[in-house]
């Protein structure tokens, strides 16, 4: 009886192809947790405030993006930035900070 056939490595053109859409199928999964915990978020606060009223004028677009951690990538909550990551626990001390354009 013959062994079964095995199965070459993969070449490294398909290994990155394999890896760069997981990679872009892990942000996608990343872009919608994000946007269901601020969904979760609002929406917890429009319960601790009770009824409001409707604004008339448009809601002003950030004009920058929001920081995010180097360690996961997630948005990091408005407010001072402490030591650590809150998504991660990634410490800020471990890489250099940038110097802001200007």
């Amino acid at each position: 009886m013959r062994s079964p056939a095995r199965r070459s490595p993969p070449s490294d053109a398909e290994l990155h192809a394999r890896l760069a859409a997981r990679i872009e199928a892990l942000e996608d999964r990343v872009r919608q947790l994000e946007v269901r915990v601020r969904g979760t978020a609002v929406a917890r606060r429009v319960r601790a405030l009770g009824p409001v009223r409707q604004k008339t004028a448009a809601p002003r677009a950030s004009s920058r993006p929001a920081p995010r951690c180097p360690g996961c990538t997630l948005e990091l909550p408005p407010g001072p930035k402490g030591e650590a990551c809150v998504w991660c626990g990634f410490q800020f001390d471990a890489v250099r900070s940038r110097k802001r354009k200007g």
